[in-house]
This record gives C-alpha cells, structure tokens and sequence, in this order.
C-alpha cells in the first residue's frame, strides 16, 4: 500500500499547499459497507441506519487511531469499476477516495487543523482537490454535483 500512498501524496503537495514530503503514511484499512458504518457510528449507535449501511460513506480519517492516525476506506473490490482492473487498487475511483482523506491527513499533519471552530471546513477542499484528480485523469466524476456536496458536508 506505501506506492499508491507515496504517489497521492506526491499528488497532494503538487495540488495544495502542503508540503508532503516527511509526512509519514496512516494506516489504510479496507472495510466492507457494514464495517464502515460501525466504524463511523461507532459512540453513536443509536443513528445508524436500521439495515446497517450507510451508503453515503465511502471512507474516514481518525487522527486520532494510531500513531500517524488511520483511514478507514471501503474494499477496493467493491468500488465501481474495480473489475476493470487486476488489482483493484489501480481504479482511480478508489484512489481518488484514498486522496480525499489523505488531503485531510496532510492537513492534520501540517497543524492547520489547530485553529479551526470544526473539522468539516476542511471537506470543501478535499472534495475539489479530489474533483480535479478525477479531471486529470479523465475519468467521469462519479460524484456530477460534487460543489454542492462539498459545501453542504463543510457544513454539517
């Protein structure tokens, strides 16, 4: 997992403002849909949905889990496409998904976190920079309406 890793965050210092260099790697945990959604309901079980799966979710950073914090990212055999390929972990699909919370966590590690009222402000940035992954590869953005998401996830 360190090349895909090493490669985005390449990608990431080239496209934000953080230097990536000595940031040292998460941990990358795959998840099925069901894993997931416990992990990130997990303290608030009450509002999981009732079928176990949030469909909305395709992965979290946890600064804290870790030593380096941990992402925890839907299996990459289950994202769209990952037939396509004979490692899955080549769909940029799935990438682009590794990049979105690897900007966060270039971010955590940079401290800019340190002044902001809430953690969300940062998922505008995340979204677009994972916008213009997508663009650069020409692949069709799974996500058509990805401004709207990425200012009503900013949000919450």
């Amino acid at each position: 997992m360190d090349a895909p890793i090493d490669l985005l965050l390449d990608w990431v210092a080239q496209n934000t403002p953080y230097e990536t260099a000595a940031v040292p790697h998460p941990a990358v945990v795959e998840r099925s849909p069901e894993l997931l959604t416990r992990e990130f309901y997990s303290g608030i079980a009450s509002v999981m949905p009732e079928d176990g799966v949030d469909e909305r979710l395709n992965a979290l950073f946890a600064v804290t889990d870790g030593p380096h914090g941990t992402i925890y990212i839907l299996d990459a055999d289950t994202i769209d496409g990952a037939s396509h390929y004979d490692d899955a972990h080549e769909n940029p699909l799935w990438r682009e998904i590794l990049l979105h919370e690897l900007v966060h966590h270039a971010r955590a590690q940079s401290g800019a976190v340190a002044g902001w009222e809430c953690r969300r402000h940062g998922e505008m940035e995340a979204y677009s920079v994972g916008g213009r992954y997508l663009d650069e590869a020409r692949i069709e953005d799974p996500m058509p309406n990805r401004r709207f998401w990425a200012h009503a996830y900013s949000r919450f």
